[in-house]
């Protein structure tokens, strides 16, 4: 299964519980919720039921992680993500510490990060997956330590696809429920950040924007301006290039 949503939530749990990991029985709504609440979560075999026909399709975070925990795969699995459990699967870093390295890193150049109000409103514009208020956001921010925060499905839709976790199939949100995913796309976003800091993004966007009207001989030259000053970290390179590299 790719990373994005391939398949409807409502389809993966109902395969999950037609063919579980580990066993060779298949899991009714009734097992299913007993070891929910087993391992201390709070859902019913009605609303399992209702999750497994598609009715319901807005299940909130900890009951997607609470499923996985009972049914031994990865929480991820749930959003086209990875289904082999491993271990606990207790996340190491928290959504809003997730949530808010996103808001730190993702922005356009030339300005901060996105306020609350922006990414709102972006979400709700957008209707595909809901609304979603400045303020909630602000909790799951900075959420109340008596309340963890409990995002639901399409809230962590939508601030996927705003922050652009995407691949070929939508949304990535395995970001947000798997560490092991979230520590690569880290690493790759603070690479696009300190290319954005040193202008990099903004230069080479305006040079893409440009290239079409050029030559294949200016083209050339571009790209071997940029690779020597790249390399060399001469600020004062300047056209024409000698094939040698040198000025």
């Amino acid at each position: 299964m790719a990373r994005g949503l391939c398949l409807s939530f409502a389809a993966v749990l109902d395969d999950l519980c037609l063919r579980p990991a580990g066993r060779s029985q298949r899991y009714t709504n009734s097992e299913l919720a007993q070891l929910v609440v087993a391992n201390g979560g709070d859902i019913t075999d009605g609303y399992i039921s209702h999750l497994r026909k598609g009715h319901r399709d807005n299940p909130t975070l900890q009951t997607v992680q609470d499923l996985a925990a009972a049914l031994g795969v990865s929480p991820a699995v749930f959003v086209g993500g990875r289904r082999e459990r491993l271990g606990d699967e207790q996340p190491r870093r928290s959504f809003p510490d997730k949530l808010r390295h996103l808001f730190h890193v993702v922005h356009p150049p030339g300005r901060g990060p996105y306020t609350p109000e922006e990414v709102a409103n972006a979400i709700s514009d957008n209707g595909r997956y809901g609304s979603i208020s400045s303020s909630y956001l602000r909790e799951l921010l900075n959420p109340p330590r008596q309340l963890p925060p409990n995002p639901r499905l399409k809230h962590l839709l939508g601030l996927a696809d705003f922050f652009g976790l995407a691949d070929d199939d939508g949304p990535q949100v395995a970001y947000f429920l798997d560490d092991h995913l979230a520590a690569t796309i880290d690493a790759e976003l603070d690479d696009y950040a300190a290319f954005r800091d040193a202008g990099v993004v903004e230069f080479v966007t305006r040079m893409a924007m440009q290239a079409p009207r050029w030559s294949p001989q200016m083209r050339r030259q571009a790209i071997d301006a940029f690779s020597y000053a790249v390399e060399s970290g001469d600020g004062a390179w300047a056209f024409p290039l000698r094939k040698d590299g040198a000025q």
